[in-house]
């Protein structure tokens, strides 16, 4: 029967001397050692290069809804936007505006600098062991900002950007507010015309009808005696059936009513025609070339200019220009007054680098030791093949 058991020298062929190993890499540790300290020189310049100077701070925004934010967003993360911005404010040449510039032309760059702030995130929830509440968790809070730099700049470039932030919601929310206003007023002055020219056909026909009905009380002095002490609700068209006499009544109550509604009309017109001449001049406005700060300052020569000619001391323009003046107001609370950091950003600059410089020895050191091993063995290797390969030759 053959014998099928390999060789005894073919296992020795494939175990490992670790004496033979350990003297190699000992022989060449001056090798290893020095790719070792290589590698860790470049984990230290990696960590160097990689520093920034980073300050953030939360903004907080009242008037962004999160259910409304898409509408900022794609303005906010708009690079040219931002350029536009700092060239209004005269802010291009300076540092923090070229600083800004540079970020405005980064891919994604505003999109990573500004991000909304929620109420509550999953993970705070789960902290703070609060059963989950959509509401809540969609809460916008305001907008975080981020400003990161390889040279330092004290934080001051955020400053700007979160100004570039309000210059941007109050111009988003004013366009929305005054091409609403302006299209909504403009044709509800409209319809209160039309309704005051029905009104006025209205009292001519009722006001022809009362010279008539007197004509028939004259000609007929019994039909006015007739008996009108009975209250009765008729239908518009029905009074006919009535004694003239109560007809001539119903027919001034009808004119009464309707000149207090003409009244009442012209008021509203009124005021609907000054509003629509603030909201249509202001959002004109909006279209030049003017920051949000301005315009907000803006708003109050526009107003003047819309009521220029008007008599203030009427109450229904006194009354506009009240309800336009507190809306002012109320704007510059939520923009200029509302719209702040939660803490002063100024001094939090703060120095990030990944990986940070002992994680850089340690990483770059092990990563250059393991090349060294590799280099070392490897050259072990070529060695020995070319000495094999010598004595081969020498016996041939």
């Amino acid at each position: 029967m053959q014998n099928t058991q390999p060789p005894a020298q073919a296992y020795e062929d494939d175990e490992i001397d670790l004496r033979q190993l350990v003297s190699t890499l000992w022989a060449q540790k001056g090798l290893i050692a020095g790719v070792g300290v290589l590698g860790a020189a470049l984990g230290v310049g990696g960590s160097l290069l990689s520093t920034k100077y980073v300050t953030e701070g939360l903004l907080l925004t009242p008037s962004v809804l999160a259910t409304d934010y898409k509408r900022y967003e794609s303005v906010l993360s708009s690079g040219a936007r931002l350029e536009e911005f700092l060239r209004l404010g005269a802010q291009s040449d300076t540092a923090d505006g070229l600083r800004l510039q540079r970020l405005a032309r980064t891919p994604n760059g505003l999109r990573e600098s500004i991000k909304p702030e929620f109420a509550l995130t999953e993970k705070d929830q789960k902290a703070f062991g609060i059963k989950p509440n959509g509401e809540a968790q969609n809460a916008l809070v305001g907008m975080q900002i981020r400003y990161a730099d390889k040279d330092p700049s004290n934080g001051t470039p955020l400053a700007l950007l979160a100004e570039y932030v309000r210059d941007s919601v109050i111009k988003v929310d004013l366009a929305d507010s005054t091409l609403g206003n302006c299209n909504t007023y403009a044709t509800r002055a409209q319809e209160l015309r039309n309704q005051q020219l029905q009104s006025d056909f209205t009292i001519r026909q009722e006001a022809q009808r009362i010279t008539d009905l007197r004509e028939i009380i004259a000609r007929h002095p019994d039909a006015g005696a007739a008996e009108s002490r009975q209250i009765v609700s008729l239908e518009r068209g029905t009074e006919r059936f009535l004694s003239p006499a109560a007809q001539l009544v119903a027919a001034e109550i009808q004119i009464a009513d309707l000149k207090l509604a003409e009244a009442q009309r012209e008021r509203e017109r009124v005021a609907s025609e000054l509003k629509r001449k603030y909201y249509c001049d202001a959002e004109a406005a909006l279209k030049q070339p003017i920051s949000g700060r301005k315009l907000l300052a803006e708003l109050q020569n526009l107003q003047a200019t819309a009521f220029q000619g008007r008599d203030r001391a009427t109450d229904i323009v006194e009354q506009t220009w009240n309800e336009l003046e507190l809306e002012r107001e109320r704007w510059n609370n939520t923009y200029l007054a509302g719209m702040r950091f939660v803490a002063p950003p100024e001094g939090t600059e703060v120095r990030e680098r990944k990986p940070g410089l002992a994680m850089g020895i340690a990483l770059g050191g092990v990563l250059g030791g393991m090349l060294g091993v590799m280099i070392a063995l490897v050259r072990a290797w070529w060695r020995g093949s070319r000495e094999g390969e010598a004595g081969i030759s020498t016996k041939v």
